[in-house]
């Protein structure tokens, strides 16, 4: 199992990573995020897991994760194949203030916040250069006194490019277009979140998918690079997070409402991904709100 799933990172109003290249031991795990996420990819060979889908990494893709929104980056690499990208972690609030300048922009940020079933993944290869382009001036205007500004701008150009790409697949969709078949991992996933707050039964999802266990297991592997057991774990932590924030309801509800039997255990397993008890956890939350 991974430690601290939830990272907590000093937005303020943003967090910026610029061009960082992975050539061997690149730890990808699910985990999700208090802010908004962007990630540009330079190179890679993988898949970005989220909201039960699985999306290709490849030169030029651009993916955008909500706030809390579980999601795993799952790359393989090495020194003939790197990864590198650059990522922007933000407070919507604070680097969105004076989006409402641009209708527009505000709407589809909001959109992305907030949306459900919105677009998670965008191939923005035609617009390669550009993008690569803004994003080496805004790494140099951090060391400006202009880096608020210059922030700000950088999110208005990123989510236009966003709004591009939507428009062209809004463009070339018709009552005609064949959608791509999901992958297995997909729907092992969407069936674990119909079924994740109840015991896990293997035998059940293999004969709903009419596949053998260890085929569901070891598709499910080699798809996501993560098992079966860890997933729907995640999965639960995930839950009870938001259900402590969310409720007032005791401990012992919140592990039975996620899919625990034990609540010795859920506390256990709790503090070894979370790095707290559920109770302290609960208190963090308020405290960080009030």
């Amino acid at each position: 199992m991974v430690n601290n799933l939830f990272e907590q990172i000093d937005l303020k109003p943003f967090h910026w990573i610029y061009r960082r290249v992975s050539e061997e031991n690149f730890q990808g795990f699910y985990h999700w995020h208090q802010g908004c996420e962007i990630l540009f990819v330079y190179r890679g060979q993988g898949r970005v897991i989220v909201n039960q889908q699985s999306y290709e990494i490849k030169k030029g893709m651009l993916f955008f994760f909500q706030p809390f929104q579980l999601h795993k980056v799952y790359v393989d690499v090495s020194p003939h194949t790197p990864y590198e990208r650059s990522i922007l972690h933000f407070d919507p609030l604070s680097l969105g203030r004076n989006l409402h300048f641009f209708p527009g922009l505000s709407g589809l940020l909001k959109q992305l916040q907030n949306g459900i079933n919105e677009p998670q993944a965008f191939d923005l290869k035609d617009a390669f250069p550009y993008i690569n382009d803004i994003c080496e001036i805004f790494n140099k205007s951090l060391q400006t006194s202009n880096w608020e500004e210059d922030s700000q701008l950088f999110l208005m150009q990123i989510l236009s490019c966003i709004r591009s790409n939507i428009h062209d697949v809004q463009l070339n969709t018709s009552s005609n277009k064949e959608f791509r078949s999901l992958y297995y991992s997909e729907r092992i996933m969407l069936w674990i979140e119909e079924h994740y707050k109840e015991p896990f039964d293997l035998g059940q999802l293999s004969d709903e998918l009419h596949l053998s266990k260890s085929y569901v297991s070891r598709i499910f592997k080699r798809e996501t690079g993560s098992n079966l057991t860890e997933y729907i774990t995640i999965r639960r932590i995930q839950q009870a997070c938001q259900l402590l924030q969310m409720t007032n309801n005791p401990i012992e509800i919140v592990s039975q409402n996620v899919g625990f039997e034990s609540v010795s255990y859920f506390i256990q397993l709790f503090k070894k991904m979370i790095g707290t008890t559920p109770h302290q956890y609960r208190l963090s939350q308020q405290s960080s709100t009030n």
